[in-house]
């Protein structure tokens, strides 16, 4: 039973022949008193023992609140400046890929400019070489005293002398718009 109010109302002492209380009666009731004041003394000391182991233990979550906090900006921190570094080295990659590919890019130019080049070369040359030896073919063709040597003796008198060189002349100007 607690001693609370209720406890108290409930107490009822016999007195008597009205003018004494029963002294065993009061007795009992001041001897239940004390042990439920010593169970509430005891009970109190308990809790305020747990109080202290409590706030040892908060204190001790807060220490480790904060520690966590501590080592949860520390986290971020390092998160960050990791993510910083990536983006930096992703940025730096990036910057050499597209040089790299610029180079390249160069160099391909550079060779397919070296192979036209080449090409035209080429091509000039072979347009000499077939000119040369067409001219030397059409000089070839008439003798050393202009006459036409290629067709029969009966054919002479029907191509003119300039006949051919209006042909040859076209010829010329033919392969000339063509090495162009």
């Amino acid at each position: 039973m607690a001693l609370d109010k209720e406890y108290f109302d409930s107490i009822h002492i016999d007195v008597v022949k009205k003018k004494y209380y029963n002294a065993n009666k009061v007795e009992a009731v001041f001897q239940d008193i004390r042990r439920q004041a010593q169970a509430l003394i005891e009970e109190n000391e308990q809790m305020r023992a747990q109080l202290e182991a409590m706030n040892g233990k908060t204190l001790e979550i807060g220490d480790a609140v904060l520690t966590g906090q501590a080592v949860y900006k520390q986290l971020v921190n390092k998160a960050r400046e990791r993510a910083k570094q990536i983006v930096e080295d992703a940025e730096q990659q990036k910057a050499e890929i597209i040089k790299d590919a610029m180079e390249q890019q160069e160099y391909a130019v550079k060779r397919v400019q070296n192979c036209y080049t080449k090409i035209q070369e080429q091509h000039s040359a072979f347009m000499d070489a077939i000119n040369s030896e067409w001219q030397e073919f059409l000089c070839g063709l008439y003798t050393e005293d202009g006459e036409f040597d290629m067709l029969p003796p009966e054919n002479y008198e029907s191509i003119s002398h300039r006949d051919i060189e209006s042909k040859v002349g076209d010829i010329a100007k033919a392969l000339f718009s063509d090495s162009d």
